[in-house]
C-alpha cells in the first residue's frame, strides 16, 4: 500500500471531526442517490436491518487512531471475487444506541484476510448506488455524478458535505432538544437541528475507482 493511500483512507476516517463545519444553516448534504448500496441505507439502517436485509454477519470492533466502528463484512457469492463490502457504525462517543450504519466501505481488491469470516451476500445485492456509483468508472465519470471534488489528489477524489436538518417535530430527538433553555443555548433560539457531516472518497487505481468510501453522520450536537 502506498503512503499516497494510506494518507487518504486516514483522511476518510478522521476528515469530519477535524472539520468543524457544525451549526451552519447553508451547505449541501450529502445526496439521496449516493447513501445506500446493497439495499442497506446510511442512518436508516442499523445493526438489526443489517443482518435482516443481508444475512447474519459477525460483528467486529475496529480501532483507527481515537475512532472506534463496529463492522459488518460481505463479500459476493462468487469465489472468484475479491470485492468486499464493510458496512459500519461509529462506536465512540458520537455512536447511537442502535448502531446506526454510519460508513459504507467497498473495495475491489480486498485481501484474503479482510474477507475472512465475512457472510455471503445475495446474488442479487446490487452493489452501486442509486445515482450510478460504483467501482471500475473514471474519474471524469465520478465527477459526471457527484461534481467537482472537494480534493484531488494523485489516486484520489474526496468530497466533503455539511448541512442542517431540522428534527421532525414529535419524534423523541425532538422531544429531548426542544426546550427553552437548550434552544437559546444550542440553535440560536430557533428549532433543533442535526449537524450532518458527510464525505464520499473514491481511490483510483490506473485512473478508475477501486475502493468507494462513503460516511454520513447527523448526530445533534450542543
Amino acid at each position: 500500500m502506498t503512503s499516497i493511500r494510506v494518507a487518504a483512507l486516514a483522511v476518510s476516517f478522521s476528515a469530519l471531526y477535524v472539520a468543524n463545519l457544525r451549526g451552519q444553516s447553508a451547505g449541501r448534504d450529502l445526496p439521496l442517490g449516493f447513501r445506500s448500496l446493497a439495499g442497506v441505507t446510511l442512518n436508516r439502517d442499523s445493526a438489526a436491518t443489517i443482518r435482516a436485509k443481508l444475512g447474519n454477519a459477525g460483528e467486529r470492533r475496529v480501532a483507527v487512531g481515537h475512532d472506534r466502528y463496529l463492522r459488518w463484512c460481505f463479500v459476493p457469492a462468487s469465489r472468484s471475487s475479491s470485492t468486499l463490502v464493510e458496512l459500519m457504525s461509529n462506536a465512540g462517543d458520537m455512536g447511537t444506541p442502535g448502531q446506526e450504519l454510519n460508513v459504507i466501505r467497498l473495495r475491489a481488491e480486498a485481501p484474503s484476510k479482510d474477507r475472512e469470516g465475512c457472510a455471503q451476500l445475495r446474488a442479487s445485492a446490487d452493489l452501486s448506488t442509486p445515482a450510478g456509483l460504483r467501482l471500475g468508472l473514471s474519474a471524469a465519470n465520478i465527477e459526471a455524478l457527484l461534481g467537482r471534488s472537494t480534493r484531488r489528489d494523485a489516486d484520489s477524489l474526496i468530497y466533503y458535505f455539511d448541512a442542517r436538518e431540522f428534527l421532525r417535530p414529535g419524534s423523541p430527538e425532538y422531544e429531548a432538544w426542544n426546550t427553552p433553555e437548550n434552544r437559546e443555548a444550542c440553535f440560536e433560539a430557533g428549532p433543533p437541528y442535526a449537524n450532518v457531516d458527510a464525505s464520499v472518497i473514491v481511490l483510483l487505481r490506473d485512473g478508475r475507482a477501486a475502493e468507494i468510501r462513503i460516511e454520513r453522520y447527523d448526530q445533534s450536537v450542543c
